[in-house]
């Protein structure tokens, strides 16, 4: 078992409470599938959320690990939980529902769940995580969660 695996289960028991009070069921094979990406919001890149990386002043900074990597984490984390604050919402799913849809596909890094090997990821989404979860439960929405992340042995 590599390390990618053991960071796939960690991450997986770490909503395993959330995921308890999902009823997953949803006829694939007769019900259509209308749903639409939450990019942008727990993974952050520069085509989705410019104005994260103009705001820096620093041109090093060019995707979620020079996020972390060239500013003070400190500030990379108020500037992180503010967007995770307010990029999505419940309202949002609402709005989701109340267009028809029926999933949403929720990209999130693995550094979530572990930063280990001085990688400069900055955590704290998995809260909007379970937020996500319990609101796709409230409005009748299935998540897709989508791991992003690159290994390298």
């Amino acid at each position: 078992m590599g390390p990618f695996f053991g960071v796939l289960l960690l991450g997986l028991s770490s909503i395993s409470a959330s995921l308890a009070a999902v009823r997953p069921g949803f006829n694939y094979g007769s019900d259509k599938v209308r749903g639409v990406n939450l990019g942008g919001w727990l993974v952050i890149e520069p085509w989705i959320t410019p104005s994260l990386f103009d705001n820096t002043g620093d041109s090093r900074i060019i995707d979620e690990y020079t996020f972390g990597q060239y500013q003070d984490r400190a500030k990379a984390y108020r500037t992180l939980k503010a967007h995770w604050d307010s990029w999505i919402t419940e309202a949002d799913f609402r709005a989701i529902a109340a267009a028809g849809l029926n999933h949403v596909r929720l990209p999130i890094g693995y550094w979530a769940f572990d930063v280990s090997g001085g990688e400069p990821y900055v955590q704290g989404q998995l809260p909007y995580l379970d937020k996500a979860i319990a609101w796709a439960e409230k409005y009748g929405i299935k998540v897709i969660i989508d791991l992003h992340g690159k290994f390298v042995k």
